[in-house]
């Protein structure tokens, strides 16, 4: 009896062990398939990001141009309307360096918040 009982402790230990192996082998491919979706996630949080930042530099550049004009009629003068305009950039680029560190920070927090709250949906539709 104590070599029947042997064998089904192996034969248990083997199936134990090929189904902890089969459970890694699916948790680590559940792992992979996660780090593709945050990673696409990301790239096209990236695309749509670059795609909006074009549409609102031209949109802002003609505004600008537009601004340039009006203010050059006003002051009798293109050339100081532009100047203006420019010292408005200049303004707002000193502003941007002044405040890089709590821009930089909440770009981040934007960008790792928008990958979080897609995890807690994700882990949901699989179960």
């Amino acid at each position: 009896m104590s070599m029947n009982s042997g064998y089904n402790l192996n034969e248990l230990l083997s199936t134990l062990k090929a189904e902890i192996k089969e459970w890694v082998e699916i948790k680590v491919k559940l792992l992979q398939l996660q780090v593709y979706e945050k990673t696409a996630i990301a790239g096209s949080f990236l695309i749509y990001g670059i795609i909006i930042i074009n549409l609102l530099f031209f949109a802002f550049l003609f505004a600008f141009l537009a601004l340039g004009f009006l203010i050059g009629k006003w002051i009798n003068s293109i050339a100081g309307g532009f100047a203006v305009i420019g010292f408005l950039y200049l303004l707002g680029l000193a502003l941007m360096l002044i405040f890089r560190k709590s821009i930089f920070t909440g770009l981040q927090n934007l960008f790792l918040k928008d990958l979080m709250n897609t995890e807690p949906e994700n882990e949901s539709s699989v179960s």
